[in-house]
């Protein structure tokens, strides 16, 4: 053992032995709280709380919260109370080892409870927020009075000290050649296990199960967010490749509906990470842990369990899975959120939090259908949201293309079916709309083979299709029959599958015990004796398993449906045959019912239909707080409705009617879903506001479609900024050549960036010379359809990892606005000195290049800064005294704000990170500034009132450290935004300036909006 180690080591035995004796020498109690509640009767000690014991502590507690409990009506009150103590009993009992697991931290228990359920209002949440706090700190307070607290804490202490030994000694005992051998070999196996693919159909239906996932994988686009402006508080989306967002943050929250490719992008993960493929997880090593395998095995995997949890046969050296969490090299892939029981997730945050909370370092990548939580699930963790964004017409003919190369890999003709295929999903719509989900696209490059070429038009069809594919033409075409001794029927089959399927439904499950599924089918075969003659249920299961196609064993002992799409298909029809319309509708608020009961609606009879949808409705009445989920989910079911009752379908669609027009742009998903029934009830551009007008447009595109496109086209001279970005961004969701002649060729688009994201769309911008501003996406280089527009006055270049040379800019002598965002090999920025730039962004660029040649730029007023340039203090800066506004983010954070009162006159500002703010928190007032943006920073708003002249105060992603009351001493300030908060805003400070205006950007937990009225708090998305 080194020195090092050995001082460490004795450090750790004193500070042990002090913290051991103060134990014993101190009175009971840890004094955490002035004047502990009691839990218990005095006569009673138990050695842990449970549930009697935390509700008599919760109502004690509340007692003392004054007007933050007593405010609130009794029945509100009784609820929050009822939550408090409810949380802690999913908890479990409260022992000394659960509060030693936490530290005796009040704060670290605190965090492990769940955020408040829904339904409770903004001043109920306030109370349980509180009375969480309270209750953890003073159960803390008592543990620490009981009789034998001390000597549980002398254990502790010890095994604490002799685990703290022992890490150290393996760190001197064990070679690194041993930890390195080991990550070698379990390389080589996550290579091996995640380099193949199953493709649906082609696995399914050919004798061949699995191909290169090289072959099988294609790149699909998800949202990302735009790079903010200066004094724009939106976090403004856009699309971008999965591999560019996984490549931009150490945690990923990916959120995509069934068969949108969540899984195989994490399995393409692992392999790239095993493979040490370039890029910013080649150096990382992956554990893939499926959630679905936890929901019924007890808790979640530590990292010593990663190995055993993700089904690898291979055991890593003591400690080797944590030092690689501690270094920052573990990449850990979660998949399935959606998997888990609603009632289970709560359980399942906890866990995230913790290991994130221990692990900060390493990489995270969760993956979630989008219902099954909100975006900003773990927003306070660090993690950034994407969602797999539907297929395109590119990304459609990729996926076709790679499917049909797989079949030609297994010596198949198939150029006549992939170019049949290509045809009829250009030319029909419904089949379109279905190949926009890469499990549905799967679905119809198999069935087009499989039916040559005639292909179904509905989903319900496509379903059914493909079960007689699978389960009847696949062995009888290939003469296979009672390969098991069994023989089952079609209808023999899904009778068995179906009862399966709804069983995992009912019972929250993904996935069953092979003993436990066999002991069901032989329950079921009591009504199929013509069945149980064939050999009983251990046989026929094993046909189910091994000939339906239907079901995979994914490790020994557990057995799951291939897809949950086609167990909630089954289950759906289990469902409607049990006529158990009831359970359906009491569970429509449960998110992971959503298909099963939009499918339930395809399989049921007309008046069985109208019963269920008439539930739903009810429903949707009784439950105020999931009214709107409820009348969408309706609205979505009509797609699966060929024949409905009038009457049904009118006050359906009149229901929705009255949720428009759409507000926000989450609302705009929502109603996308609903098919294009809802173009119908869309309104068009008269008298709608302006981000109600956007929010239609965008509506539109996302259904999609001729009649989306006529809608559209009724907003194309509506010139209002919101309403032109939409109309500018969405071409690449129709035949660019259709949306240019009907939409961007008559549109106001003089101030307004179209994006370029395809070599389509720019063969198509020479018919827009009207365009002045062009947005260059994903790697275009410099083209010539471009830098040939004399008149162009802004361009801005996202993503390019090839771009090196500016010198093209040189032909564009108007161009006043340049953004170069992400182009990491722009070393040179002397081409731009020529140029009459006013504003300029730079993100993302090569690291320590010279800003020098910005010292020309005589007429530059606006400048953002995003990445580490050769820069350490605003007093380096070349820019000319013209400055009115700067914006330094994130990738600037380092910058001192030394010399900012070079430039007398800026009006415009923003800071990134504790560093800037405590730099201007220290310096005198920005005479004239009006405009101050804030990013992702701790903000003390006492250090803001020395700047008097504000008007604008932005908050994007910032946590208040104090209350805003000291903002009332600005006289001017008549604008707050608050976007994407990263902890609580109590506004309520601010309710009485009444020339204020608080607008609001995604998601927040704002506290006192109540005592605001509409016009002054307007909710932006």
């Amino acid at each position: 053992m080194t020195g090092f180690e050995t001082v460490l080591l004795r450090v750790a035995g004193t500070a042990a032995g002090a913290l051991v004796k103060s134990l014993l020498t101190r009175s009971p109690g840890a004094g955490l709280t002035p004047d502990p509640a009691r839990p218990t009767p005095p006569w009673r000690r138990p050695a842990e709380l449970g549930d009697p014991e935390i509700r008599r502590l919760t109502q004690s507690l509340a007692s003392r919260m004054g007007p933050v409990c007593g405010a609130l009506p009794e029945h509100e009150r009784l609820a929050a109370l009822d939550a408090v103590a409810d949380a802690f009993t999913a908890l479990g009992p409260l022992t000394a080892d659960a509060l030693l697991a936490a530290d005796l931290d009040p704060s670290a228990l605190a965090a492990t409870l769940p955020p408040p359920p829904p339904g409770l209002n903004e001043a109920a949440e306030r109370l349980y927020r509180g009375l969480v706090a309270l209750c953890c700190a003073h159960a803390v307070e008592y543990v620490t009075t009981l009789p034998g607290f001390g000597a549980r804490t002398d254990v502790e202490l010890v095994r604490r000290t002799g685990e703290l030994a022992r890490a150290v000694d393996r760190l001197a005992d064990r070679p690194d050649g041993a930890a390195h051998a080991f990550e070698e070999r379990y390389a080589r196996y996550v290579a091996e296990t995640h380099g193949r693919l199953r493709l649906f159909g082609l696995t399914l239906s050919r004798s061949r199960r699995e191909w290169p996932l090289d072959v099988a994988y294609i790149s699909l686009a998800v949202s990302g967010e735009e790079h903010p402006m200066p004094g724009d508080p939106a976090v403004h989306r856009t699309q971008l490749r999965a591999e560019q967002a996984l490549a931009g943050a150490d945690r990923i929250l990916l959120r995509g509906p069934a068969g949108s490719g969540k899984s195989t992008l994490v399995q393409w993960l692992a392999l790239n990470a095993a493979r040490r493929t370039a890029g910013p997880w080649g150096t990382c090593v992956p554990f893939v842990l499926r959630l679905r395998s936890f929901t019924a095995s007890g808790d979640l995997p530590l990292p010593e369990d990663f190995l055993r949890a993700g089904g690898v046969p291979l055991a890593g050296p003591p400690g080797w899975v944590e030092d690689l969490m501690v270094s920052g090299r573990a990449l850990v892939l979660v998949d399935g959120v959606d998997e888990v029981p609603q009632r289970l997730r709560a359980r399942t945050e906890t866990w995230l939090r913790s290991l994130v909370s221990a692990f900060p370092k390493a990489r995270y990548v969760v993956t979630t259908r989008p219902s099954a939580v909100p975006e900003d699930w773990l927003a306070g963790q660090g993690f950034a949201a994407h969602s797999m964004l539907p297929m395109e017409r590119g990304d459609i003919r990729a996926f076709v293309a790679h499917w049909h190369a797989a079949a030609r890999a297994d010596g198949q003709e198939v150029d006549a079916y992939e170019a049949s295929l290509l045809e009829a999903v250009s030319s029909r719509r419904d089949l379109a709309r279905l190949a926009t989900n890469p499990l549905m696209c799967a679905l119809l490059c198999a069935l087009n083979q499989d039916r040559r070429m005639q292909l179904p038009r509905a989903r319900k069809e496509l379903y059914d299709a493909a079960l007689d594919m699978l389960l009847v033409r696949r062995d009888t075409e290939r003469e296979i029959a009672g390969v098991e001794g069994v023989y089952l029927t079609r209808e023999e089959q899904i009778a068995l599958l179906q009862r399966f399927a709804y069983w995992l439904i009912r019972n929250g499950q993904l996935e069953a015990g092979r003993d436990e599924a066999v002991e069901m089918v032989g329950e079921w075969l009591d009504a199929m004796p013509q069945v149980r003659a064939q050999g009983g249920a251990e046989p026929v299961f094993t046909h189910l398993l091994i000939r339906s196609g239907l079901l995979l064993e994914p490790s020994p002992g557990s057995v799951v449906f291939v897809h949950r799409t086609f167990q909630d298909y089954l289950g759906a029809k289990a469902a409607v045959e049990s006529r158990d319309f009831g359970v359906l509708v009491k569970n429509a608020q449960d998110d992971s019912w959503d298909d099963v009961v939009r499918m339930a609606v395809g399989h049921a009879r007309p008046d069985e239909r109208a019963r269920l949808l008439r539930g739903l409705l009810r429903r949707a009445d009784k439950v105020k707080s999931a009214h709107d989920r409820l009348v969408l989910l309706t609205a979505a079911c009509l797609e699966h409705a060929p024949e409905l009752d009038p009457g049904i379908r009118a006050e359906i669609q009149s229901r929705t009617a009255g949720l428009l027009p759409p507000t926000g742009f989450s609302q705009a998903e929502q109603l996308a879903r609903a098919g294009e029934l809802v173009l119908d009830l869309l309104p068009g551009p008269a008298h709608l506001t302006e981000r109600e007008a956007a929010v239609t447009v965008r509506t539109a595109a996302l259904v999609g479609g001729p009649q989306a496109l006529g809608l559209i086209a009724r907003f194309r001279t509506d010139a209002r900024p919101q309403v032109a970005v939409e109309l500018a961004d969405n071409w690449r969701r129709f035949r660019t050549p259709d949306y240019v002649e009907s939409v961007l060729a008559q549109a106001e688009l003089a101030t307004t960036y179209v994006s370029v994201y395809t070599a389509e769309e720019l063969a198509h911008l020479p018919l827009l010379p009207h365009a002045r501003h062009i947005s260059l996406r994903d790697g275009h280089w410099l083209p010539e359809a471009v830098v040939s527009r004399p008149d162009l006055e802004g361009l801005t270049i996202h993503r390019d990892d090839l771009l090196t040379d500016l010198s093209p800019l040189t032909a564009l002598p108007d161009l006043w606005g340049l953004g170069l965002y992400e182009c990491p090999r722009i070393a040179d920025l002397s081409p731009l000195s020529g140029l009459p730039l006013r504003s300029l962004g730079l993100s993302r660029l090569a690291v320590g290049m010279s800003l020098a040649p910005l010292a020309t730029l005589r007429s530059l007023t606006g400048f953002t800064l995003d990445f580490k340039a050769g820069i350490s203090e605003l007093a380096d800066l070349p820019l000319a005294g013209t400055l009115r506004s700067l914006a330094l983010f994130k990738g600037a954070r380092h910058v001192g704000l030394d010399g900012l009162e070079r430039w007398p006159e800026l009006e415009a500002l923003t800071i990134s990170g504790e560093r800037q703010a405590l730099r201007l928190a220290a310096r005198q007032s920005v005479p004239g500034l009006k405009l101050l943006q804030l990013n992702g920073l701790t903000v003390v708003p006492s250090m803001l009132v020395r700047h008097r002249e504000l008007t604008d105060l932005i908050l994007l992603k910032c946590t208040l450290g104090s209350g805003l009351e000291p903002l009332l001493e600005l006289p001017h300030l008549n604008r707050l935004v608050v976007s994407f908060s990263a902890g609580p805003v109590d506004l309520s400070p601010l309710a009485v300036r009444d020339d204020l205006t608080v607008e609001v950007y995604g998601p927040n937990n704002l506290l006192g909006t109540e005592l605001f009225p509409p016009e002054r708090l307007v909710h932006m998305s």
